[in-house]
């Protein structure tokens, strides 16, 4: 992002600054004319950038909450349904240790790729059907069922918060808004009247922040995908020291 869009301004600089020359004109005011009209450009320009750094950021947050959430409830609801008789048990508890494994190596890879995996909602429905097949018998299991009911309630809204993550995005056309004002920050920067050199600098370095400013809220808005997409971490803990002691050993 900031070398194509230092490129842009290099090349700026060499084709086009001759014709905006022409068009504005040489007089001493040129420079104070085009610092009126950058100020009041930049500072919506800069609101603008501003509000959409701030929403992908709180996207990002809310998408990495419902993962802890998500984590969370899977933890709670395998310790709970460790004190349910057999084979209740040993099937929830296997129907769990299942979906996470599948959250770990079938959904995240998926994710990175902008998609949802099938299978992870087939997953949650079987084990809410199981869960549901279980009646307490005492006034105890009654109380651990109620907690594992609701503790799969939590589940389950923060999977449909989680997969959202996916496809909510900044609409285009607020894309449209950003990339037709950095286009014209960069014009604006072109009819400066500066030495050759100095304008290089000045206009490289100004162009690198934008591409800067860019690249983050396009990474932000993005929370799941690339290298710098949130991980399963919180997953691939829970199986590590929870559910990875339960493995039958062969």
């Amino acid at each position: 992002f900031s070398a194509g869009a230092a490129i842009i301004m290099f090349a700026g600089l060499l084709f086009l600054k001759p014709f905006l020359r022409l068009l504005v004109g040489g007089d001493a005011s040129t420079n104070e004319t085009i610092g009126l009209a950058t100020n009041g450009f930049s500072l919506f320009y800069g609101l603008l950038l501003g509000l959409l750094t701030v929403a992908a950021y709180e996207n990002r947050e809310r998408i990495q909450l419902s993962i802890l959430n998500e984590a969370s409830a899977i933890g709670s609801i395998y310790g709970t349904v460790t004190a349910y008789p057999e084979p209740f048990r040993s099937d929830l508890k296997e129907f769990l240790r299942d979906y996470v494994q599948f959250t770990i190596h079938r959904d995240w890879p998926a994710h990175k790729e902008n998609r949802v995996a099938q299978g992870g909602n087939n997953r949650v429905q079987a084990f809410g059907l199981w869960l549901a097949r279980f009646e307490p018998a005492t006034k105890s299991q009654e109380i651990m069922h109620q907690a594992a009911v609701t503790a799969f309630e939590e589940l389950k809204a923060a999977r449909q918060m989680r997969l959202n993550g996916v496809t909510t995005r900044i609409p285009p056309v607020l894309w449209y808004a950003v990339i037709v004002g950095a286009a014209v920050s960069i014009l604006l920067l072109l009819m400066i009247r500066a030495r050759p050199v100095m304008h290089f600098v000045l206009g490289t370095i100004s162009a690198f922040f934008l591409g800067v400013i860019l690249f983050v809220i396009v990474s932000l808005d993005a929370p799941l995908q690339g290298d710098e997409g949130l991980s399963a971490e919180p997953y691939q803990r829970l199986w590590d020291q929870q559910m990875a002691w339960d493995e039958p050993r062969m």
